[in-house]
């Protein structure tokens, strides 16, 4: 391979894309409309150095897997670069691929899955020998496998090695596709949730395992997890991955102890606590993640974000404008049934359900928590009274059957976050995607609880 343009970095990751279903379907076809692609993974920029641990982390489907199999080559990016040690990983000839399939390694999630059943242990371990030809002999391939099993800690060797995965317990089962693995040496092991399917008692012996063969082979891992419990053990970098893109990287501890991005400080407020429940935090969004087939426009986090960013001329509270462009983005999705607000006061009670959060008690305000919880007193909101006006007029257009006047007429309920998409800038050691920090490194000004 061409030498490395950056000494430090073993994999770099420039402006990477990956998109599914990108072909026109047959519904497609017929309505006359451009297919809608799977946006799994989209413009993410990475850095990984020789030795480091570095943990992808993110709620279910925000393309962390996609991003790990990219990195393996096992899927080719639609658009963007991937380098290994220098090479373009989509531009080799036949001999660099052979030397990257040797180098680079994947441990997969599910070792029930990963290891074929009609194999014995030795086969699985000695196949990628064979393949990458890198034993000239029976006798040489079975003592390379014999090595590695008991580097595992699957020894004696000789026990294991006629043995079929279904003699095996799930533990054992993962050890044996680490093992594989490393039976080729590797230079580079990206590693999927890969205790996940294990029971608890058994996760630390197989992380303390993998980190002490990264000392002994040399490796450097990228370590895919939701659990982010298992990144800050393992890793020394974090990139955080939200619908595809990934919105704050930096040291693992800087991450968990002070996050900067809203999306972060969520995450980490989800994890479970020995704390009793008054004293611990809880996350303070709202809304489900989007889909990746038709993500918001600007940060694509900015829907559910606690912290979005007014225009420069509103008068009322952040708390406020979060309501009333929540109401606006439900209005534009046709959120309400109309038949619901049938009745001279349908406006009103449509209006108080709608500018309501689906948030923990702590963050509602007062008005929800004096009634049954099922809307907010508009005006006990902190509202400018031309918003406030707007809301009931769009309000009353949309039980008339006018959604798109509805929408129009809360134009002016807008947001940089919708607007533009974040650029990463360098925060305390890390990379932050958010326009919180347009300007520099910012105070952020959270929505108050109970906000009157």
């Amino acid at each position: 391979m061409e030498g490395n343009r950056n000494a430090e970095s073993l994999v770099e990751i420039e402006n990477v894309h990956k998109w599914f279903d990108m072909t026109q379907g047959v519904v497609d076809t017929l309505l006359g409309r451009d297919p809608q692609p799977v946006r799994a993974v989209e413009g993410v920029n990475l850095s990984i150095e020789k030795g480091d641990i570095v943990g992808i982390a993110g709620e279910s489907g925000c393309g962390k897997t996609t991003l790990g199999k990219l990195l393996v080559k096992l899927y080719e990016p639609t658009e963007g670069e991937i380098r290994f040690d220098g090479q373009d990983i989509s531009d080799m000839s036949r001999e660099q691929q052979r030397e990257f399939r040797q180098r680079v390694q994947m441990i997969f999630q599910d070792p029930f899955e990963s290891l074929n059943p009609r194999m014995t242990v030795f086969d699985a371990i000695a196949e990628p020998l064979q393949i990458n030809g890198m034993a000239d002999s029976y006798e040489d391939r079975r003592e390379r496998v014999k090595t590695v099993l008991n580097d595992v800690g699957l020894g004696p060797a000789e026990v294991y090695l006629d043995a079929f995965p279904s003699e095996l317990s799930g533990g054992e089962r993962q050890r044996v596709a680490i093992a594989r693995a490393l039976v080729v040496d590797p230079d580079f092991v990206v590693a999927d949730e890969p205790v996940s399917m294990l029971d608890v008692s058994i996760r630390a012996g197989v992380l303390n395992l993998m980190k002490d063969l990264q000392d002994k082979y040399d490796l450097t891992y990228v370590f895919i997890s939701h659990d982010l419990s298992l990144i800050r053990y393992m890793c020394d970098r974090t990139a955080i991955m939200y619908l595809g893109n990934v919105i704050e990287q930096g040291p693992t501890d800087k991450l968990i102890e002070d996050p900067k991005h809203p999306y972060t400080e969520a995450l980490f407020d989800a994890v479970p606590d020995v704390e009793i429940a008054d004293e611990r935090r809880r996350a303070n969004a709202t809304g489900e993640v989007p889909s990746p087939r038709n993500p918001p426009s600007g940060c694509r986090y900015h829907p559910r974000c606690a912290h979005i960013i007014p225009p420069d001329d509103w008068q009322g509270s952040r708390d406020a404008f979060r309501r009333a462009y929540q109401y606006k983005i439900r209005l534009r999705e046709a959120d309400f049934e109309r038949e619901e607000f049938d009745g001279d006061d349908g406006a009103e009670r449509m209006l108080s359900i709608g500018l309501a959060l689906d948030v923990p008690e702590e963050y509602r305000h007062s008005s929800e928590l004096r009634g049954t919880g099922m809307g907010v007193d508009p005006s006990e909101l902190d509202l400018p009274s031309e918003t406030e006006s707007s809301l009931r007029t769009a309000t009353e257009k949309y039980l008339d059957g006018d959604r798109e006047s509805a929408v129009a007429e809360l134009d002016a309920l807008r947001t940089v976050c919708a607007d533009e998409v974040p650029q990463p800038r360098p925060i305390d050691e890390r990379q932050v995607a958010c326009h919180l920090y347009d300007d520099g490194e910012a105070m952020r000004t959270p929505a108050a609880p109970n906000a009157e």
